[in-house]
């Protein structure tokens, strides 16, 4: 708010009352006087309205604060589309300590193995064999020779003083299909290793710079959503959205593991795989104890196709006063035992990324929790 425009209203406010009152006690003006008393009133009380108005819009604007902030001009040549054969992701060019790096997310880059990497322009990027990964959040980053745009990135949140409800906008991949869309927002939390924004970022968004829209630097990279919709008494009236966004601040101390991308594809490979095959597993008991239905539609599966062959004349109908059945579905479920455990240490221990060992621990609990299920399972 303007301290003049306050200031010029306080003054004629004062001015008015003082000549009002001098008014009063005298009677009219002396004739030597330019204007009367009454068209100085009139004047001061014009000036004072327009002092307010002024006054009035000013508290407006600082009231609306984000929303009137001038947006600093983004250079889309710096963005990149990642695409694959199954859809893609999102990805930039960005200044960092000194050197130009492509930043994307982790889980975008490992999925990334016959990826193109396209500039909004159609300028193709092509990656060196080596990639930086952050050891704590999902973030990579490869260094680059590059003579384009760029995007500059936050050195320090706190220094920049990046604040809660400042405008964000977030550009990028939405849903994988191959343009750049803008989407616009305000920072909603600040962690220290994540911000939380209200741009309603979708699949492809991930890798996409989160833009600080008054400093026109990135402060974040879009990594992932969290479903929170499920509610009990005590978050049942919660304020909070029930599907929450969050990025990865790129300023701070961050640990870098160093490989080569080809290890990073066999890396991201070996654990979707695991996550595959723990999904479909979990998938396959659950059907079985709660549904008495079994999954032969996984019977074509690479891996776990198997299971499902011996199945051949099985039949719901005749129940377990068939000696055939009980034989087929002991069978069936003895081999789902020993598959919920069969690939849990060589996988655990062929894993070198801290991003894929994190969601192999999670994933392995799940395993855990269904081979409990399963046992549970009767006739």
């Amino acid at each position: 708010m303007s301290i003049k425009i306050v200031a010029k209203a306080f003054v004629l406010l004062w001015m008015l009352r003082m000549l009002t009152c001098s008014l009063a006690g005298q009677g009219t003006a002396p004739e030597s006087f330019e204007e009367t008393a009454e068209q100085r009133i009139e004047r001061l009380k014009s000036e004072l309205l327009h002092a307010e108005a002024a006054l009035v819009g000013a508290s407006v604007v600082e009231a609306a604060g984000v929303a009137n902030v001038a947006k600093a001009e983004i250079p889309v040549g710096a963005l990149i589309i990642v695409k694959t054969e199954g859809g893609g992701g999102s990805g930039f060019i960005a200044e960092l300590k000194g050197r130009t790096f492509f930043v994307t997310n982790i889980h975008v880059l490992a999925a990334a193995r016959e990826a193109s990497f396209q500039t909004v322009n159609g300028r193709e990027l092509h990656l060196p064999d080596l990639v930086f990964l952050s050891e704590q959040r999902d973030l990579a980053i490869v260094p680059i020779l590059w003579t384009g745009d760029s995007l500059q990135v936050s050195a320090s949140l706190s220094l920049d003083q990046v604040a809660i409800g400042d405008a964000i906008t977030v550009m990028g991949n939405s849903d994988g299909v191959g343009v750049a869309t803008r989407l616009e927002g305000a920072i909603d939390g600040i962690g220290p290793r994540e911000i939380e924004i209200s741009a309603k970022f979708v699949a492809g968004n991930s890798g996409s710079p989160i833009l600080h829209d008054a400093l026109g630097t990135v402060i974040g990279v879009v990594s992932h959503m969290r479903d929170l919709s499920d509610k009990d008494k005590w978050t049942a009236d919660s304020e909070l959205a029930d599907i929450r966004r969050f990025g990865f601040r790129l300023d701070g101390e961050i640990s870098w593991q160093r490989l080569t991308l080809k290890e990073l594809f066999q890396q991201g490979e070996l654990y979707a795989r695991f996550e595959e095959r723990t999904q479909i597993l979990a998938r396959t008991i659950y059907m079985l104890k709660h549904e008495r239905t079994i999954m032969t539609g996984y019977s074509s599966h690479e891996s776990l196709g198997y299971l499902f062959e011996h199945l051949d004349g099985f039949s719901w109908k005749r129940g377990t006063g068939s000696a055939n059945n009980i034989m087929k579905l002991e069978r069936f479920m003895n081999n789902l035992q020993s598959e919920l455990i069969t690939d849990r240490q060589n996988t655990e221990k062929a894993l070198t990324v801290n991003f894929f060992k994190e969601r192999f621990y999670r994933a392995d609990s799940l395993r855990d929790y269904f081979s409990q299920e399963l046992r549970q399972v009767s006739f």
